[in-house]
Order: structure tokens, then C-alpha cells, then sequence
């Protein structure tokens, strides 16, 4: 007899059917009634926050309306810096303030010195925010985002009016914490297991109250879909929630609260608990046999369990015995046949992941093989060590030496955006192109716009740019010729000493020469900085790997580090010393952490001594 004709015989000889449908029909309509008041209890509560963050921006909104009476686009520079830097320091939900005038341009800034010592660079949206409200007279806000100091803020853009015509004379644009929208989100975490969190008009999260552990659902398709702003579907950690929506006045935002459903439906839960225990005490003597029946139907399924288990823990090998000819028995011979593919893939699955170690590791071989290990001209022209550490088994980070016709040594470095195989792939790329490139110019410029032209659609076509930076050093005339394309700028070590201190040591500056990547859009050509060097200067020229290291706190090396490391190192330190020195330090600081950039480090010490006479036309010598 099988398994299904066990079970049938076994309700109808229990006579538990009718019991069950009743009690089927109560647990409906208690779970129908539960639903219909969690459902509720969820909008209100959405509805609650989204008031109390729409007051929250409108209360802000109208103070800055009240105060931008203060900013007169027509006063002098100094007077409306001023006026700004006390309008900003007054609220400590601003983080930074602009003042724009109606052609677009920024007429003054401040940051909030409390909360932001820096205000981020203006984006791509930002400027679309300023533009639009300057040209419909009407503000507006963009999504939040984090800013460089790992802070959560917003863009809110006003107009500036005239208080005599009303016309428009300007706009505002606050950068505004959402310290305050967190603490309204997070204060619905005192009820347990209630989530509530920010959204856009894309359905994107904004922001979160904090809840840890949490994730957010896949789609949120299940809450805009129907004609209820309340739903019920599974979140990021795939457990079951009511969720609730509610707008945000005039805002694209949404709040979102969600609660676990199985804490919202406990009452229904304990209804059924005690319906199940009056038909198991009505039912007891019918339940006999179906006791029975179940035994024999569990033994196997206790087998099956245990062989769950121990493939679970690794072990492929076990098998389960069959000694049965109904359903249970066609399991246990599925389950065998499992085990034995799962077995077979795995085997197939370590081979190919070995054959990918094995690539990796020979592709970061080739890599490496790629930067020189020693420069194509003499020691006593220039003195050069060079390190790179890939982040990765491949890395974007490079660096070459090059030789040109009128005698002068190149060094570049370059940072491709990314990481893994594709930033290896361009790099190998962008590195061969600079050496084609010095064949052709022997202006640090003119090379930087071939390569933009010759690289550039590649890049974008990519979404991805490469950082690189040229530097010319020519013996006969000790003269430094540098252009940058969105590398930090090289270091200029040398000796220097105060007043009051006669004792030289060493000073580093950074060189005021600075470009956009490889592969932007904007347009316009790379300048170029000339130096004439003094006997003992060394260049030093570093990835952002070196100054965006950070250990397990999260702390940056910083440029600060970087100059101290400098500073501190003995008069006569040599190019390779100057180079461990800065590697071991970075590497001292980070203490273990992940590594998420390369690093790469170059020195360049000119040995040459230029002649007075070198020296005086140096300033009309071009490469």
C-alpha cells in the first residue's frame, strides 16, 4: 500500500476531517481579520514618518527662505562669504551651503565647521538640481548620497529673490545631514522587529534606521504594484514582512516600514496552537492508527534526514540503504543518485578552480614581467627604484622607464580604474601606448592629449578611465618637465632649513600640476609644470593606493603621513630607501587590514649637476 492510501485510511478512520475544516474555516477568517489590522498598523506607522521627515524639510526649507534675504548676490565677495559661513554654522543639519548666481556660477560657499570640515565637490546631478531651479524658479532636492567623509546628506536648492520685485536673482544650495532623518527613521526600533527605511522614486534606499542584520527585499514591485501601499513579501534575508509606503510631500522619497510577519500574526498562530490541541484530545482514538501509520512512515524519512545532514557537512560519499519498494524507497534512490552527481561536480568544480588559480597566478607573472626591473639609462644620470603591490593576483597600477632621442629619461605611472583582470588588460594597454607615444613627443602634454585622443572612446566605451602622469628629466639642462593626468601630484624632495634652525633636513612639496584621466569627455589640453632641479632633489611619485590605505578602523594614510614619512628620513636617503621607507610605513599602518588599492611608489633621484650656464637658460628651454 502506498504512502498516500496510508494517510487517506488513516483521516477518515480518525474521523478528524470535520474537525479540521472547522477548524481550517476559524484560523481563515482570525488570520483574514489579523491581516486587515496589521496592514493598518503598518500605514499608520509609515504615515507618521513620512509627516515627521516632510515637516523636518519644510521646517529647514522655510528657514533658509527666511534667512536667504541675507544673501544679496549684489553684495562684495567678503560680505556674502560672511553671511553664508553664519547661515551655515546656524543650523547643525547643514553641512554646507553655495550661493549661485543666475548665470550658474558659485558666488560664494561655507561648511558647516561643526560637522563637515570640506564641502564634496559639486556632480553631474547637483548642477542639473542648480540649473533646473534656476531656470523654473522653484526648488527642489536630489537623492542622498554619502559624501567624502563617509557622512549621508542631500542637495536642497532654493531660489534667491529680490524682496523689493520678487524676481529671481540666484539660488542656494544647502548640503543637509540626515543625521535628523535617521533619528526619525531609528526611532521605531524600540518595537521589535520593526524596519523602516528611505526610498527613491527608482525604488532605490536611500538611507536605513540602523537595524543590523538587515537587508533590503530584491523588489519592491509587491508595494507599488496593486492599488494598497501595503504588502506583504520577503526581505533581503528572505523572511516574510508586511510592508507599508507612505510619500513623502513634495518629494520623490517614500518611507518604507516593514515588520516580520510572523510577529505580527502570533495571536493567529496561538489560535491554531490551541484548535490543533482540542482535535488531538477529541480525536485521540482515531489518531491511534494515524500514530501508528506515522511511525513507519518516519523511520525512513530519519534516515533520509541524516544522509541531508552529512552531505550537508561535506561528506559526498554517504549513501542511504534501500529497503523499501513505495515512495519513500524512490526517494532514498534519488537521494543516491544526488550524492553521486553532486560528488562528480564538485570534483569537476575543484579542477576548474584550480585551472583559474593557476591563470591568475601566471597572468600576475606577466604582469609584474611588464614593469621594468631596472631603467635604460645610467646611474650617473639618474638613480631610480620603483614598487608596485597589486591589490589583487592582477592589478591597474604601472609604471616604465623610457629613454627619449634628445637625451632625456621618462618615468610614468599610471592607475587604471577598477580592478582584476580588466584594469590588467588596459593597463597593459595604456603602458604600451605611453611608450609608442615617446617615440613620437617629447612633451609630457602633448603625449598626455595623444593618448586621450587615441584611448579615450576605449575608455568610455569601458566606463572606465586611467589615471597617468609623465615626467621628462633632462641632464644637460637639470630640468624637470611634468604633466599630470589624474595622479597625485609628485613630491619634491630637497633639502631645505628654517631661521631659526640651521640644521638642513629634508622638505617635500607637492608639484602644482594637475589634469584630468585618460578617457574624459570635457575637452581642452594638458598643462605642463617646468622645474630646474638643485643637486640632491628626488621626485617622488605615488598611486592613490598609498594615500588611500586605511587600516581596520577605517582610518586613512593620508597625505599627511605621507609628507611626514618624508620629512623624516636622513639627508643623504637614496631612492630605494625613500621607497621602503614609504612602502613599510603604509603597510605598518594598515597592520593586516584588506588591501583595496594597489600601491605603487617611484623615486627619482637626478645625479647630474647642471652648469651655471644650463642653469640660467633653463627657463627658456623646452623638451
Amino acid at each position: 500500500m502506498s504512502i498516500r492510501n496510508r494517510l487517506r485510511w488513516s483521516y477518515l478512520v480518525s474521523s478528524t476531517l470535520p474537525l479540521l475544516l472547522v477548524g481550517i474555516l476559524l484560523v481563515g477568517l482570525t488570520f483574514q481579520m489579523q491581516r486587515e489590522n496589521a496592514f493598518t498598523s503598518q500605514q499608520a506607522l509609515a504615515d507618521q514618518l513620512a509627516g515627521n521627515i516632510a515637516t523636518f524639510i519644510f521646517d529647514l526649507e522655510q528657514q533658509l527662505l527666511r534667512s536667504s534675504r541675507q544673501l544679496d548676490p549684489s553684495q562684495t565677495v567678503e560680505q556674502l562669504n560672511g553671511a553664508v559661513r553664519e547661515l551655515a554654522a546656524s543650523n547643525p543639519d547643514l553641512r554646507a551651503l553655495r550661493v549661485y548666481a543666475n548665470d550658474g556660477r558659485v558666488l560664494a560657499g561655507a561648511s558647516n565647521p561643526l560637522i563637515a570640515m570640506t564641502t564634496d565637490p559639486q556632480t553631474e546631478s547637483d548642477r542639473a538640481l542648480i540649473e533646473r531651479t534656476l531656470r523654473s524658479g522653484f526648488g527642489g532636492r536630489s537623492d542622498i548620497r554619502t559624501s567624502s567623509d563617509e557622512q549621508t546628506h542631500f542637495q536642497l536648492a532654493l531660489p534667491l529673490r529680490d524682496p523689493q520685485t520678487n524676481g529671481l536673482v540666484g539660488a542656494l544650495s544647502a548640503e543637509v545631514s540626515t543625521t535628523r532623518i535617521e533619528q526619525i527613521l531609528s526611532g521605531l526600533r524600540r518595537q521589535q522587529g520593526v524596519v523602516a527605511y528611505l526610498i527613491n522614486g527608482d525604488q532605490q534606499v536611500l538611507l536605513t534606521d540602523g537595524t543590523a542584520g538587515w537587508l533590503p527585499a530584491p523588489s519592491l514591485m509587491a508595494l507599488f504594484s496593486g492599488e494598497r501601499s501595503v504588502a506583504i513579501y520577503n526581505d533581503g534575508n528572505d523572511e516574510e514582512v508586511i510592508g507599508a509606503r507612505a510619500a513623502i510631500s513634495l518629494s520623490t522619497w517614500q518611507i518604507v516600514v516593514e515588520q516580520p510577519s510572523r510577529q505580527i500574526f502570533a495571536d493567529v498562530y496561538r489560535s491554531l496552537f490551541l484548535l490543533s490541541t482540542l482535535v488531538m484530545v477529541v480525536g485521540a482514538l482515531g489518531l491511534g492508527w494515524g500514530l501508528l501509520q506515522a511511525r513507519m512512515i518516519t523511520r525512513p524519512l530519519r534516515a533520509l534526514n541524516a544522509g541531508a545532514q552529512a552531505l550537508g557537512t561535506g561528506r559526498l560519499d554517504y549513501r542511504i540503504d534501500v529497503m523499501r519498494d513505495d515512495e519513500i524507497g524512490q526517494v532514498a534512490r534519488t537521494f543516491n543518485i544526488m550524492a553521486d552527481q553532486l560528488q562528480h561536480s564538485l570534483r569537476a568544480i575543484e579542477q576548474q578552480n584550480q585551472e583559474l588559480r593557476d591563470g591568475l597566478t601566471l597572468a600576475r607573472e606577466i604582469q609584474m614581467g611588464l614593469l621594468p626591473q631596472q631603467a635604460p639609462w645610467a646611474e650617473e644620470q639618474l638613480l631610480v627604484a620603483a614598487q608596485a603591490i597589486p591589490a589583487h593576483e592582477v592589478g591597474g597600477d604601472f609604471y616604465t622607464y623610457i629613454t627619449q632621442a634628445n637625451g632625456a629619461g621618462l618615468v610614468a605611472i599610471g592607475d587604471i580604474s577598477g580592478k582584476g583582470v580588466a584594469a590588467a588588460l588596459l593597463m597593459a594597454l595604456t603602458s604600451s601606448n605611453v611608450e609608442a607615444q615617446a617615440v613620437s613627443s617629447n612633451r609630457p602634454a602633448a603625449m598626455l592629449d595623444a593618448l586621450n585622443e587615441t584611448l579615450g572612446p576605449r575608455m568610455r566605451a569601458n566606463r572606465m578611465n586611467a589615471a597617468l602622469l609623465i615626467a621628462a628629466f633632462d641632464p644637460q639642462q637639470s630640468l624637470l618637465c611634468v604633466a599630470n593626468a589624474g595622479m597625485i601630484a609628485p613630491l619634491l624632495i630637497r633639502r631645505s632649513s628654517a631661521d631659526d634652525q640651521p640644521v638642513e633636513r629634508l622638505s617635500a612639496e607637492y608639484l602644482d600640476v594637475g589634469g584630468l584621466p585618460i578617457g574624459h569627455q570635457l575637452g581642452g589640453s594638458y598643462a605642463e609644470a617646468e622645474i630646474v632641479l638643485e643637486p640632491g632633489d628626488t621626485l617622488l611619485f605615488v598611486s592613490d593606493g598609498i594615500v588611500e590605505a586605511h587600516n581596520s578602523a577605517r582610518e586613512l594614510f593620508g597625505f599627511e603621513r605621507l609628507h611626514a614619512v618624508i620629512t623624516s628620513l636622513p639627508l643623504q636617503s637614496t631612492p630605494t630607501i625613500i621607497v621602503n621607507e614609504v612602502i613599510s610605513a603604509t603597510l605598518a599602518f594598515v597592520n593586516g587590514a584588506t588591501q583595496h588599492d594597489d600601491i605603487t611608489v617611484i623615486a627619482v633621484q637626478p645625479s647630474f649637476l647642471a652648469t651655471t650656464a644650463a642653469r640660467a637658460e633653463a627657463a627658456e628651454y623646452s623638451f
